[in-house]
């Protein structure tokens, strides 16, 4: 039996791409990533293409999630592995339906596991009735807590009390209730798709909101949002009218 993996990556995050392909080729030899992609779309063509042995799939991928990619594909037959940065709740469904993941940021003992594990299981395909059982968790749960790390450690946010996100200079600081401000150095592209849509938005190319804790919406410099705690956050003009659609809707 051959014990190398064609692989491909899949994420909307290029540096999370290249961060993944660093990590592999650093510790897992035997993978050879044989393509990337950065949408669901181009990410179905390549697995028909290139038949890789193995997948690593963000589970967020642009306004999409990587069950949105698997219903593409008729059969799946490649082993499968989930990259996420959601909480152990959401740690807790993949463990029950017997799915393999990845939580960033990458430990690669962690890796080199998953690897070997999917090494030894290659001809065993049960994909199927795994994503199954995933997706029914899911879709009836949202994650709690998102965890965040910067150079002081790892954080653990309460969604319910996290009012807003802001970026500056490729950094993401983190409002909360009853929290200090917590800056990371990532985009906030990142951390909006990691967050439930059912109550988090994204306002404008700089903020994202809870929207549990909006206040009041100002017609004023073109669009205002007033949150609970009286910060003024500017909507964009181009996202005005799916935002009067949540609001009305919430």
């Amino acid at each position: 039996m051959k014990n190398s993996l064609r692989a491909l990556l899949v994420d909307d995050e290029t540096t999370a791409r290249i961060t993944l392909s660093r990590i592999l080729k650093m510790y897992c030899p035997e993978v050879e990533i044989v393509g990337e992609a950065g949408n669901i779309i181009d990410a179905g063509k390549l697995i028909q293409q290139l038949e890789p042995e193995i997948v690593f799939l963000d589970i967020r991928i642009g306004q999409h999630t990587g069950f949105d990619l698997l219903e593409m594909i008729k059969r799946p037959n490649f082993q499968l592995v989930f990259v996420t940065a959601y909480d152990q709740y959401a740690l807790q469904a993949f463990e029950y339906s017997a799915l393999d993941y990845l939580l960033k940021p990458i430990d690669p003992d962690r890796l080199i596991y998953v690897v070997q594990k999917s090494i030894k299981e290659r001809n065993n395909h049960q994909l199927s009735g795994r994503l199954q059982a995933m997706r029914n968790d899911w879709d009836k749960n949202e994650p709690e807590t998102i965890v965040v790390n910067n150079d002081q450690g790892y954080h653990f946010i309460p969604l319910s009390g996290l009012m807003r996100l802001s970026s500056d200079r490729g950094t993401t600081a983190f409002h909360s209730e009853d929290q200090p401000v917590i800056t990371v150095a990532k985009n906030i592209g990142e951390f909006a798709k990691m967050l439930p849509d059912s109550s988090f938005f994204r306002c404008h190319q700089s903020h994202v909101i809870n929207l549990r804790w909006v206040s009041s919406y100002l017609f004023q410099d073109g669009g205002t949002i007033i949150m609970r705690d009286k910060t003024p956050i500017p909507l964009a003009r181009a996202r005005r009218e799916d935002f009067i659609k949540r609001i009305k809707n919430f």
